[in-house]
């Protein structure tokens, strides 16, 4: 009798041992998801170095860009750098391609996209973009894990990277777009 007792209460303990943090761990917050849905528009990108200093190797100190993560899971960035590229100046795709090899790889260069699925991890405050497509072809298939953290309408996420010799931590500034932006 005990023991069946005992077996009927198994599934309720385990239950709130599934539903209950490890000690010193957060609950997940279920809204984390809800708060990354939407587009973002980027206010800034700092590389931070070993030291602390700040630079601004890549994409300048005012790129533009936005982030959007769809509730299907889906993501898509795009950041273009300050300055911009101001040639080719053909809108047509023709055009483009008919373009000089120097204007072409200004282009490319100045800008950055690439586009996947996401999935998130509440208790490590981590999203992660799992990366189908890139500008980079040499980035698809790789997973970027970047911590997140909100503060009101502004998403920061930061991510390591190994740049120019050394480790860098990549901070990026997000705000997010409210109703009509045009």
């Amino acid at each position: 009798m005990r023991l069946r007792r005992l077996l009927l209460m198994f599934p309720m303990v385990l239950g709130a041992l599934v539903v209950l943090p490890l000690a010193g761990q957060k609950a997940p917050d279920a809204s984390s998801r809800e708060k990354l849905v939407g587009a973002w528009r980027l206010v800034s990108i700092e590389t931070i170095r070993p030291n602390g200093d700040v630079i601004y190797p890549f994409y300048g100190k005012h790129p533009d860009g936005l982030l959007v993560y769809n509730q299907n899971g889906w993501m898509s960035v795009q950041i273009a750098s300050d300055p911009s590229a101001a040639v080719p100046k053909d809108g047509s795709w023709e055009g483009f391609l008919a373009a000089p090899s120097p204007e072409k790889i200004t282009a490319i260069e100045r800008y950055y996209a690439y586009f996947g699925t996401w999935s998130l991890d509440p208790l490590a405050s981590t999203v992660t973009h799992h990366i189908k497509q890139s500008l980079r072809p040499g980035e698809r298939g790789e997973d970027g894990v970047r911590h997140f953290i909100f503060d009101g309408d502004r998403l920061t996420l930061t991510a390591a990277a190994h740049e120019m010799g050394e480790d860098h931590e990549r901070k990026l500034v997000w705000q997010r777009v409210q109703g009509d932006q045009s």
